[in-house]
């Protein structure tokens, strides 16, 4: 469960095992990740299912190049469900990934700190 959350060691091989910019792009995952999850937030709150549908595209987009395979699975379900309209079901998924996003944030503190 936990190479689904955030899949440390694809990670490090994806990036040629560079400690420095596997830190680098953490830092800027957890910079930036929270941001796109409020902006989506207000979308969503909003009824503009497009715009959700876009942000939940950017946040796949982050979520794969970190390697957290859940998270980008459950941006794409966002991304596919906002693009058909489905609020009620694109809300259901967005618990689950903010659930899974404070999980994330916690691996990827940990890998951090031993690198």
């Amino acid at each position: 469960m936990t190479r689904d959350l955030f899949d440390d060691k694809q990670f490090l091989a994806s990036i040629a095992y560079d400690d420095e910019l596997a830190v680098e792009l953490i830092d800027a995952f957890l910079e930036d990740a929270p941001r796109r999850v409020r902006d989506l937030d207000a979308a969503l709150e909003a009824g503009r299912a497009e715009t959700a549908a876009k942000l939940s595209h950017s946040l796949k987009g982050m979520c794969g190049v970190v390697r957290s395979d859940s998270l980008s699975r459950l941006a794409l379900e966002m991304e596919y469900a906002g693009r058909e309209g489905r609020l009620d079901a694109l809300r259901e998924k967005f618990v689950r990934f903010t659930d899974a996003l404070d999980q994330v944030a916690g691996l990827m503190t940990a890998f951090k700190r031993e690198h």
